[in-house]
Parts: structure tokens; sequence; C-alpha cells
């Protein structure tokens, strides 16, 4: 077994234990994909696997590896001679294997809860089967700052975001770039409000990222964006970051129009394609929400492949965004339509509470996070600038 750096041993024990939660006697499947060892989107190594194994197995529980093939297809699901309904699959294996796990610690991008195939939470939810995705999933990505700081204190910084959003308030965002977007935020579909942890439903990320996905309606204003996801940037086929910025126009809770470059003129007939398909919640602004994580911004050497440390980005306390389509009531529609259109840097307000502001989440200043950043002085936290290897 090659030897396992300090930082990442603490990461790997955090992912385990506050993550995956990993108890005597479970049945836990790592899944990766063979791809990501030779420069697929599945981006992994060799040791964070046999790490996450070992740890298993010391708390007592049976793990089992499955190196798996993604099935070859074309990034892009759209345009001249393709079908989107007809999505590929989870491998017959896998799909099986995850079946008879009690819990499945995922290094595999196309494997997502969120952001692909439909499949994935269908399987998972069948049995509720607990689902960790590990997105720190090389060994330099473990090392990381972002990867050491405590999942304990990300998850709390999490939940007081969560509290701020009060089904009915009014939310706004705004940005120096000239966007400004609000709306009304929407109860839960089943639940009151949105302040829980993740010990409610079967996902949790590693590191944590991000705060509860807001249900959104009433969405007026222009946002201006520089980028999206970067897996849904792949599957519609623009760059991330974009060549101009876009700027979006909604009205009464929908999409009406692009404008910019290159890049608007893409989304345009994506945006119409796809409504062939979903209908007239191709363009619902369904919800929006944000990072809360004070490290999730990487250089080229912990990360070399770029869209990814855009992907981890996605997760920083200064990044927001808002949701742009809707895929879930179309229960057979195979892929989950989730295109955030980011922003970074600006303010969002909650009724009367910022959640954003001067490029911080506010939350990081809550008792609560600040009392558990005590317990954990040794490690990253609220004070990321102190821990970069290379100041900024």
């Amino acid at each position: 077994m090659p030897l396992i750096p300090k930082q990442a041993a603490i990461a790997v024990a955090d992912m385990v234990d506050n993550c995956a939660k990993v108890k005597p006697g479970m049945n836990v499947l790592i899944i990766a994909a063979n791809d990501g060892l030779h420069g697929g989107v599945n981006i992994v190594d060799q040791e964070t696997v046999t790490w996450l194994h070992a740890a298993v197995v010391q708390r007592g529980a049976d793990a089992t590896v499955i190196w798996c093939d993604i099935p070859a297809r074309p990034a892009i699901i759209w345009g001249q001679g393709a079908d989107p309904s007809k999505a590929w699959r989870v491998p017959p294996v896998v799909a099986n294997a995850m079946r008879a796990a009690d819990v499945v610690i995922s290094n595999a991008v196309d494997l997502t809860y969120e952001e692909e195939l439909r499949e994935i939470p269908d399987i998972l939810e069948e049995r509720k089967i607990k689902y960790a995705r590990n997105m720190a999933t090389t060994a330099s990505l473990l090392s990381s700052n972002w990867g050491l700081t405590p999942y304990e204190l990300v998850s709390e910084i999490r939940i007081q975001a969560n509290a701020l959003a009060k089904p009915g308030a009014r939310w706004v965002m705004t940005h120096p770039n000239g966007s400004h977007v609000e709306g009304i935020v929407v109860k839960p579909e089943d639940m009151d409000d949105y302040a829980h942890y993740r010990d409610i439903g079967v996902y949790c990320p590693f590191p944590e990222g991000v705060w509860s996905s807001i249900r959104a309606r009433d969405a007026e204003g222009v946002g201006i964006i520089n980028e999206i996801g970067v897996i849904w940037a792949r599957h519609i086929g623009v760059p991330c970051p974009f060549k101009q910025p876009v700027r979006v126009y909604i009205e009464r809770g929908y999409i009406k129009k692009f404008e910019g470059g290159e890049e608007a003129e893409t989304l345009t007939r994506f945006y119409k394609f796809i409504s062939e398909y979903l209908g007239e919640a191709t363009y619902e602004v369904r919800g929006f929400h944000g990072g809360v994580h004070p490290s999730a911004i990487l250089e080229p050497h912990q990360c070399p492949n770029a869209p990814y440390r855009h992907f981890i980005e996605h997760h920083h306390w200064s990044s927001f965004h808002f949701h742009m389509g809707n895929s879930r009531r179309a229960k057979d529609f195979p892929y989950l339509m989730h295109i955030s259109a980011e922003l970074r840097g600006g303010d969002l307000k909650i009724g009367d509470h910022y959640v954003y502001k001067n490029s911080r989440i506010t939350t990081a200043d809550h008792p609560k996070v600040k009392a558990i950043a005590e317990k954990y002085k040794n490690r990253p936290g609220l004070e990321p600038e102190r821990w970069l290897q290379t100041p900024r």
C-alpha cells in the first residue's frame, strides 16, 4: 500500500466517519471509473481508492471495490441526430452492486447523484442506500486545504445558510457586473423548512460544498454570467468559462432570452431543442443556492484538470447561482437537467438577511460555526488565507 500523507489520512477518516458514516458490519461499495486514471472525466487515482478501502475495513465494515468502464458516448447530448430521451445506462453490474450495499462511496463524476442520470437516485432511493460522493478523488485533492477542512465545520456553515431561507421571503441576487435577479422562496416539497443536516435523505458529498437548493417562484431580472456548471457545459458544448459573458433575461419565473456572443447563441439553440422534450419547464428558473466551503479554490499543481478546478470553485463560499431549467417533473426524461448560472463575488439577500456579502458567506460568522472552528485549530478553517501554499 502506498504511504499516506497525514493530511490525506485525516481527510479520509473525516470522509468515512462523518460523511459516509461507515459502521461495523456494513456492506460498503467503493466505485471508481477506469477512464479517470488515463485522462477521462472521472478523475481518480489508485491511492485514493486504496486508502478509502483500508479505512472502511479498519472500521469493521465489509468493503467491495468496483473499477468500472463507463459507456463511451458523445459528451454533447443534443443537436442533429441526438435523442436525449435515450440516455446511456449505469452498467448493470454496478447498478446491482449498488442495490446490495448499505453505503456507496462513489469516486466517479459520471455517477453523480444530482447532475447526470435520473437512474442513479432511482436506484438509491429504492432501498434508502446512503450515497457518499467523494469529490476529492486524488491523493493531492485529499491532501489539499479543500480536503482537510473539517466536514463538521463546513456542514454547520451550510445548515445556518439553510436556516435563512424562509419560505415566502424574497431573495435578491446582485453583482458588480450589473446582475440583478430576485424571486420568492418556496417551501420544500417534503418538509416545512430547509434547516436540515445531511442525515435526511441518501445523498452526502465530501468535501461538503453547497447549502440546500432552494425552490423558487416568480424570478425576475437579468443575470450576467461567465460560466455554467462544468458537467452541463460539457453536455451543451460551451467552454468554461465563456469567451464572452451571457445575459440571461428572466420574467415571471422563466428565461425569456439569452444575449451575448457565441455561447448565448449555443444556449438559445440548446434550450429550444430540449424544450421539445420538456416543454415550458426547460426555461424555468427553479431555484438557487451557493457554496459554503472556505478553501474550494485550488492551484494547478494540486489539480491539473482545469474544468475540475472550476467544478471545485463552484463550492467556494463566495460563489452562488440560480438553476436554469427543470426536468424533475418529467419522470420519463433520463437526464437530470442541472444547469447552474454561476455568479461569484456578489451579494445574496433573503428577506432581511444577507447570505453572501463582500464575496463571503455570512453564516461563517455564526456563533455555532465559530465554536466548531475552535475544535480544529490545527486544520484549515475560517481563515483560509493563512493556509495557502501559494499566497494570492
